[in-house]
């Protein structure tokens, strides 16, 4: 045995013999010996330490395997064994060309860039695990070889990661550190859980998972003791993929760890033809395997289910990710095919101003921290700055509440939701095989089976979890993570619409729209008509804030028709910017109005024309009395001409106010009913975000409301029947009045009997003759007051007969 000591002055090894070393720890003893002897022992120790700094300097050849765990990802890998396999009928590469890639350096670096005089010298295909092993030879020094054979491996798994865009499918590189059992066992397939069986010592979990823990990511980690003599103690490991089971099979087994070696296991793979085979020669059920039928039926049906929920997924994503270029193809070949056919008109004007479009612009390039709200009356360009800003943009869905609203059924109504996002053929498959599956299930199991859209409580939100998914694969695709301020964007539109106020939609797309924002996965842009969304969206969702941008007719709307004059050079008639600012940025009636120019119609008359087509508009919503529509209006004749004969006057009218009034008494159903047919419009106002007015519903309307009021004999009419109603309700006061003081009298006659013997203890609770008069002289003067307004009314009731039978006269002679 030698022992290895450092020579100070000479700086190199010096090796001595066990006896030598024991001499010189006894020098007193032997100091003459080791006197007379020291130049020939020096001489010993010289020619050692040439021999042995001769071997430490010689490198050798040693060899060294890799493992890639991908080499051609067209092949088709199936985890149980079925009656056709597929991998046979996809070829891959072969070897050969597989070893001219690896030496031209596609892959890895070239021979010659590689250290240690690195050198491969065959490559062994895995068809199986879809993977191969590649040997090599390098040259090193038995105290280098790892450091050696780390540097390769760094260098190789460097080369992989320079060229991740060059390689389509995703390759890594693992240093083989055990003695690969290379088999082809025709039922032995992959899967994810490993079994590790120890030969020697016990292994700790740390030290398996030190390990195990660079091939991919772990669920558990379970060790078992020895159950036996002949069954070794082992350890169960379950790993996220397939592909990092794969891998750390082929590069640890055979290893050797704290004096224990590895022996890797698939455990437990699935065996589809062992089953049949056991149903098969079962003596008992054999003979019962006619009852089984429903459950592979069962099995089957789930199956096509999930698999179609997946195709719906891969459409969804489609129509996210690629519905921009379907529509810049379908703009620039509709041209083709409507050559004889009418081009659609230009908008007359830009709805929006620049600074709202930059002001979009901007909450969309920044990350989604809140909720984009645009907010304006309808036919007020929402959907138009929308579609301008998004035009041509990648990663955008638009979701159309108004054409799902109108749904008879949830099922109808996820139909429809489908549709716009892409999988509707598909998940009508989905609904209906769901539903066979879950009838199935139910008579032969007993229950519903978990997971399938039959049994989610709303098919609706099936679909958004679809988006969502879709959108989270998006998001975290390499492409939008390599792109800056590129966030999908989903547009709702029609949200929240006035004559649905309260639908369960509203609340499962808000739930949809707090997780795309909340995990910063896309924008959310509501685009709404009505003022209630702003209370709405704090109600549901507290801790969201939101950015609202206001689309309300601008003030200055004549500065439009001129830019547009002179952006288009051509001449304004005469009277076209007064017709224009009465008729206000409404997008419908902007385009009638300039269609009847355009026809030759001079613009007095235009708006003459549209005038009176919205008074029979208004006529006929609010003041018909034809049986069917008295059945479901909500308000009443005189309830409308209260809020139209303010409205005439003053440009709004304050909520509150109006609400309060007796007409109305605090109850808002009416105007709510009126603001849902488009009659008013109830909004904030303007700098103040608590306080609430009406307005008209459109600026035509405005002068709509004052050409009625004017008319003599409809407000002669509509005051007689307004001074009937507060007559009404005069009458029923005073006879509240009477019948609370005949009331009051009979209790104070009852009071005068019971407590007027010479015992009565009115000197201890007092007189309840007072309480009584205090009563009683208080309805007493409100009486007087009813019967002042009832003689009031009655003679304004005789008046306006009298004058609305002048005008009849006159209007008739």
């Amino acid at each position: 045995m030698f022992r290895i000591l450092q020579n100070q002055t000479t700086n190199s090894k010096i090796i001595l013999s066990r006896s030598e070393i024991n001499c010189t720890y006894n020098p007193i003893s032997n100091f003459s010996r080791f006197f007379i002897f020291s130049h020939v022992q020096k001489q010993r120790v010289f020619a050692r330490n040439k021999l042995f700094a001769f071997l430490a300097g010689t490198e050798e050849v040693e060899n060294g395997q890799l493992y890639f765990d991908n080499y051609d990802n067209m092949r088709i890998t199936t985890p149980v064994r079925w009656p056709i396999d597929v991998r046979r009928f996809v070829s891959g590469p072969s070897e050969e060309k597989l070893m001219e890639k690896l030496k031209s350096g596609e892959w890895i670096p070239t021979e010659s860039e590689m250290p240690h005089n690195f050198k491969i010298e065959g490559v062994k295909i895995r068809k199986k695990e879809d993977g191969m092993f590649v040997d090599f030879t390098f040259r090193a020094n038995q105290f280098q070889k790892e450091k050696a054979l780390e540097e390769i491996i760094e260098r190789v798994q460097t080369s992989l990661k320079e060229k991740h865009d060059v390689l389509w499918f995703n390759v890594n590189a693992y240093l083989v550190k055990g003695e690969p059992f290379i088999e082809n066992l025709v039922d032995r397939y992959p899967v994810s859980r490993l079994r590790i069986e120890f030969q020697g010592p016990d292994v700790l979990t740390e030290t398996l998972y030190k390990y195990l823990e660079p091939y991919g990511l772990i669920r558990d980690i379970n060790l078992f003791p020895a159950s036996s003599n002949y069954i070794s103690r082992y350890a169960l490991v379950q790993y996220v993929k397939v592909r990092s089971a794969i891998c750390a099979k082929n590069c640890l087994h055979g290893m050797i760890v704290d004096g224990a070696r590895f022996n890797i296991l698939y455990d437990s793979p699935v065996r589809m033809f062992r089953i049949y085979k056991w149903i098969i020669n079962h003596p008992t059920l054999s003979t019962i395997s006619i009852p089984l039928i429903p459950f592979v039926a069962v099995a089957v049906v789930v199956g096509i289910t999930y698999g179609l929920n997946f195709i719906c997924y891969i459409f969804v994503r489609t129509r996210i990710a690629y519905y921009h270029l379907y529509q810049q193809l379908r703009e620039k070949t509709s041209g083709l095919f409507t050559t004889f056919r009418e081009k659609p008109e230009e908008e007359i004007f830009n709805f929006s101003t620049k600074e709202q479009e930059e002001k979009l612009q901007n909450w969309l390039k920044d990350p989604p921290d809140n909720f984009i709200v645009l907010l304006g009356p309808t036919n007020s360009g929402k959907s138009a700055l929308v579609n301008k800003i998004l035009r041509g943009k990648r990663n955008t869905l638009y979701i159309k509440c108004d054409d799902i609203i109108d749904s008879r059924n949830k099922n109808e109504r996820a139909l429809e939701l489908a549709k716009q996002v892409g999988c509707s053929s598909a998940f009508n498959l989905v609904i209906s095989f769901s539903n066979l599956g879950s009838l199935l299930a139910n008579e032969v199991i007993g229950h519903k089976i978990f997971g399938l859209p039959s049994t989610v409580d709303d098919p609706v939100k099936k679909v958004l979890d679809l988006v969502e998914n879709a959108l989270y694969k998006t998001r975290r695709s390499r492409r939008a993570q390599n792109s800056e301020n590129e966030f999908p964007i989903v547009v709702i539109d029609a949200y929240m619409i006035k004559y649905k106020e309260n639908h369960d939609l509203w609340e499962l797309l808000i739930k949809f729209a707090s997780e795309l924002v909340t995990n910063k996965l896309a924008h959310v842009v509501f685009v709404s008509s009505n003022i209630g969304i702003i209370n709405h969206l704090g109600n549901q969702a507290p801790s969201m804030q939101v950015n609202t941008l206001d689309l309300h007719e601008p003030e200055e709307v004549i500065n439009l028709v001129d830019q547009y004059a002179r952006d288009k050079n051509i001449e304004i008639p005469e009277g076209l910017k007064e017709a224009v600012s009465s008729i206000g940025m409404h997008l419908t009636d902007l385009g009638l109005f300039i269609g009847k120019i355009r026809n030759g119609t001079k613009p007095d008359d235009a708006l003459n024309n549209l005038v009176s087509e919205a008074k029979a508009d208004v006529y006929r919503i609010a003041f018909r009395d034809d049986f069917e529509h008295v059945a479901n209006k909500e308000w009443s004749d005189i309830q409308f001409w209260e809020i139209m004969k303010g409205l005439s006057k003053k440009e709004y009218l304050f909520y509150d106010i109006v609400k309060s009034s007796p007409l109305f008494d605090d109850d808002d159903t009416p105007i709510k009913a009126m603001e849902r047919s488009g009659l008013i419009s109830i909004t904030l106002l303007p700098k103040e975000s608590t306080v609430s007015i009406i307005k008209a519903g459109k600026p035509l309307y405005q002068k709509v409301f004052a050409e009625i009021s004017s008319d003599e004999l409809f407000e002669t009419k509509m005051k007689y029947k307004t001074a009937q109603y507060y007559l009404t309700l005069e009458n029923s006061k005073i006879k509240e009045y009477e019948d609370e003081l005949e009331k009051l009298v009979k209790i104070d006659s009852k009071w005068n009997n019971k407590w007027s013997s010479r015992w009565s203890f009115s000197w201890l609770f007092g007189n309840g003759h007072e309480v009584i008069n205090h009563r009683v002289k208080f309805l007493l003067l409100q009486l007087k007051k009813s019967l002042a307004r009832a003689k009031k009314h009655q003679k304004q009731i005789d008046e306006l007969k009298h004058n609305y039978e002048l005008i009849l006269n006159r209007k008739g002679s």
